[in-house]
């Protein structure tokens, strides 16, 4: 049974970080509210009203805004699921330290050079690339100490590396179509801005679908180990689950394959998802 110890310097550090990194996502809400009123642009009629404003979807600046916001909601979270089970595999504190500490600096400048003073590249390559490097060190290392396992640890681990690799994915269709979001970038390759590439968009909806399940299976994932189950039966839930949500990114974005290829590759898991929040409902139920 793994055990965290709070006094360990490494896991207090954790904590501060992932701490500061929880306010800081929840600050870019709070620049996106603050560009939409400056610029009286909202995506709600009720909002518009209010403020004597209009109704658009396409504000460059504002868009900016959400799209360094969703860039967070894409990176940070990986890094929550990483760094503590990172800490699972008793890092040496100070490197542990190092890594939390530059990675929270790192996803800091992110959001400056993006969002807050729009710098040519590579400034926002770099501010993003580091936080990214440090996410797949600790998720190599999770898998590593964990191979032998199958545990729900090492799956977790593998979900989080899928998960970010589809960033690299959308980067390169982006960079081999030379379509891009932001000016920076269009100008650094001589490519042009568009929001509507259907390649890129593909893959774009299919790190989404990952952001909006396996964020799931994290949680529902721990909660149900808590409901002492067979570890047979546990251990093959995760490893399915891995599979095909692996299996689905590569039959949507990679080699797209007709129905029902994809929601064979998306129902597996959300069954699986499905199924072990009620083992946990039923488990607890009279707690209500």
């Amino acid at each position: 049974m793994v055990s965290i110890d709070l006094s360990n310097p490494a896991v207090q550090s954790y904590i501060l970080y992932s701490g500061i990194l929880g306010l800081k996502l929840l600050s870019v809400t709070v620049l996106t509210t603050r560009v939409r009123m400056a610029k009286k642009v909202f995506a709600n009629e009720e909002d518009a009203k209010k403020t004597k404003g209009k109704v658009k979807y396409d504000d460059p600046d504002v868009e900016r805004v959400r799209r360094a916001h969703l860039n967070d909601l894409e990176n940070i979270p990986a890094f929550w699921v990483l760094g503590a089970l990172y800490l699972t595999t008793s890092p040496a504190a100070a490197w542990a330290t190092l890594l939390f500490r530059v990675y929270t600096v790192g996803r800091v400048l992110h959001t400056i050079v993006y969002a807050v003073k729009p710098l040519p590249q590579p400034a926002r390559g770099i501010a993003f690339g580091i936080p990214y490097l440090i996410t797949l060190y600790m998720g190599v290392k999770v898998v590593m100490h964990y191979i032998s396992a199958f545990s729900y640890i090492l799956y977790s681990a593998i979900l989080t590396l899928k998960l970010l690799s589809v960033t690299m994915l959308t980067s390169r269709v982006r960079y081999s179509k030379k379509v891009f979001a932001n000016e920076e970038d269009a100008k650094a390759v001589k490519g042009k801005i568009k929001f509507d590439d259907p390649d890129v968009e593909k893959v774009r909806r299919s790190h989404l679908n990952d952001l909006e399940n396996i964020p799931a299976f994290w949680l529902l994932g721990a909660l149900y180990l808590t409901t002492s189950p067979w570890p047979v039966i546990a251990t093959l839930l995760f490893r399915v689950y891995t599979a095909f949500r692996i299996l689905y990114t590569i039959v949507y974005a990679i080699i797209p394959l007709p129905h029902p290829a994809r929601s064979i590759a998306f129902g597996i898991p959300y069954v699986i998802n499905v199924y072990m929040g009620v083992q946990v409902i039923l488990h607890y139920l009279s707690a209500l």
